[in-house]
């Protein structure tokens, strides 16, 4: 639309108008006379108005309409005159004219669409600086300063309430391991944090909302979190704690290594490695319908599997044959790290732990994969590798939480203030295995 200069002290007489329509909204300002006009709405309906001097009748785009006259001449009156103002025509209409129904064979409408935006809101009195953590060198972590990020479009400003401690992966990082880089470098992949601001162009967020991310953000005072669609972000509803919210990233890890598993209902499952990701692991699997056994070195955290749905747990043998006992599973999920290959394919038909054509999927990072070919290639295993997670699969551990069927509150064991982290780094470097979930307070 636009200014219409003059557009009241001229018009055109109408005796009559033939039925049509238009892709944009019509306006018939009425200067002189009198007459009719109809509409036909876009479910058929008919309706007949009287317009006269000085009436305004405003037409929806796609209504077909026209003027029959008055009803005694077929006619409106001889000075019937009107002015025209057409509404705004949409990218992709069509020119200005009359057009038919019948040969167009289309009914037009138009659709309200709302973009966000931050114009009027007001600038967020950040520090220049924020609390960051990161691997300073080999084995040594260190709180320091890092950039406070800004809000950019497509994306979600966030002040940290809780990261939650990744322990393979960022112990892997921490000692030079495969997943590792030059130092420093940062790590970490579980963020919950409150929405401070919504970028440009991001729909279904609002400030104040809360919401677990995904993507490697490290562990940091503020973050700024992506919001399309495929972005392992999410909002989270009001029955989750954010406090087991900062373990959805493994959580999510563990759901899309069963479905990289593709467990079915009834098959035997074997989940290697008792910690916050074999946890996960089992509880998917077993919600997936598999009958599920969990093995670990550490008793306390087989009872933990225990209590969270596992159907058996145990400490395998020096040579496994007690899980060797249990078997063959369809199905071996590694979540250890540990060099046990070997165990699971086995140097015989007889004494592997997967069965003919049965699967074994490696999560946990190592540098290299090795076991007997000769083993694995006379039972026709298959050996799966699973990497990150995907958007769906942190929606479906979100939905699962909500549900009160997939559980993460039982794998904490630590919560600690950020200001305390490198205490629990120093364990992770020199006793990892006395760490379980751990979640940090950036509040």
């Amino acid at each position: 639309m636009t200014l219409l200069k003059g557009l009241l002290k001229s018009g055109f007489k109408l005796p009559e108008c033939e039925k049509h329509f238009h892709d944009h909204d019509e306006t018939w300002l009425i200067l002189k006379g009198q007459g009719t006009g109809y509409w036909i709405d876009r479910e058929g309906r008919r309706e007949d108005f009287a317009l006269e001097e000085g009436d305004v009748w405003m037409i929806p785009a796609g209504y077909e309409h026209g003027s029959e006259g008055l009803a005694d001449t077929g006619k409106n009156s001889g000075d019937f005159t009107i002015a025209v103002h057409d509404g705004t025509m949409p990218p992709g209409c069509h020119e200005k004219g009359h057009y038919y129904v019948e040969q167009e064979g289309y009914i037009p409408s138009f659709e309200l669409v709302k973009t966000p935006t931050n114009r009027y809101s007001q600038p967020l009195d950040l520090p220049a600086k924020m609390p960051a953590f990161r691997f300073e060198a080999l084995g040594e972590a260190a709180l320091c300063e890092d950039d406070t990020p800004a809000c950019t479009a497509g994306a979600l400003l966030c002040r940290t309430l809780f990261s939650g401690m990744t322990n393979g992966t960022e112990r892997n990082v921490m000692m030079g391991g495969n997943y590792s880089g030059d130092f420093p470098i940062a790590c970490g992949y579980q963020n919950v944090g409150e929405v401070l601001k919504v970028g440009d162009g991001v729909a279904g967020y609002a400030v104040g909302d809360v919401i677990f991310c995904g993507e490697h953000l490290y562990h940091r005072q503020y973050f700024a979190a992506p919001a399309a669609s495929n972005a392992l972000t999410v909002k989270l509803p009001p029955e989750i704690d954010p406090r087991h919210a900062a373990l959805f990233g493994v959580g999510s890890v563990a759901l899309h290594d069963v479905r990289r598993a593709q467990v079915q209902i009834g098959e035997r499952v074997l989940v290697v490695g008792a910690g916050p990701v074999g946890q996960c692991t089992a509880q998917f699997a077993r919600l997936a319908g598999a009958v599920v056994t969990v093995c670990d070195l550490d008793q306390h955290r087989l009872d933990i599997a225990a209590e969270l749905g596992a159907h058996s747990t145990l400490i395998p043998d020096e040579d496994w044959a007690n899980i060797v006992a249990r078997g063959p599973f369809d199905c071996a999920i590694e979540d250890s790290g540990a060099p046990i290959l070997d165990h699971l394919v086995g140097a015989h038909p007889d004494n592997g732990v997967i069965k003919h054509r049965g699967r074994a999927v490696l999560i946990a990072g190592r540098e290299r994969v090795d076991y007997r070919f000769n083993r694995g290639q006379g039972s026709e295993l298959s050996i799966l590798h699973a990497s990150h997670f995907t958007a769906d699969d942190l929606r479906e551990v979100c939905r699962l939480a909500t549900e009160g069927i997939f559980k993460t509150a039982p794998l904490i064991q630590d919560e600690v203030p950020y200001s305390d982290m490198k205490g629990i780094y120093d364990r992770l470097r020199d006793d990892p295995t006395g760490l379980f979930g751990v979640v940090f307070d950036w509040r």
